[in-house]
């Protein structure tokens, strides 16, 4: 079944009703270069610019489609309800999830992704901040992964504790 924006901004209006907010200034893309991510939500400043569904979601069973795209309503109500704040995956996104009718997870469906793309890849590199523990898996080498392997790594910021030092670690597989 071919779907188009329209489909989902039916069903985008549907959840505006019921969560009490207005969606309609987001742009809705559908990409046919998505292949690692199934959709994403992007903030510009304190508001919501876009959202992005992989083509892949556009032709996936409906019961991947709609869990996809209201996965992706969940990011924009919280960033609609709290514009001053960034939640990504936490709790407050995970009880928007329960209350548009989502899974409160943050992977993708790998059965729907080819071999050899993100959700199927294993994680390859570890950056661990010094100062507080916290740390950060990555698939491939991200940009932080290339300043701290390079001792760089006072360009970097610790989210949780400010701190600018960290160590980087290959994971064996």
């Amino acid at each position: 079944m071919a779907r188009t924006t329209d489909d989902i901004r039916r069903e985008y209006d549907r959840l505006d009703a019921l969560c009490g907010v207005d969606t309609r200034p987001v742009a809705l893309h559908v990409s046919t270069r998505a292949k690692k991510r199934l959709g994403s939500c992007k903030y510009v400043g304190r508001s919501v610019d876009s959202i992005t569904i992989s083509d892949l979601v556009m032709r996936a069973p409906d019961d991947v489609f709609f869990d996809t795209i209201r996965h992706e309503y969940a990011h924009a109500l919280v960033k609609l309800r709290r514009p001053r704040e960034r939640h990504g995956h936490d709790a407050l996104w995970k009880a928007a999830c329960r209350e548009v009718g989502c899974a409160p997870e943050r992977c993708c469906d790998p059965s729907l992704v080819p071999a050899g793309t993100e959700c199927s890849e294993p994680y390859r590199y570890l950056v661990r901040c010094l100062g507080c523990g916290a740390q950060w898996r990555y698939k491939r080498r991200a940009k932080v992964v290339q300043l701290v392997e390079r001792g760089a790594s006072r360009n970097c910021t610790c989210p949780h504790c400010r701190g600018h030092r960290f160590v980087f670690e290959q994971i064996s597989q």
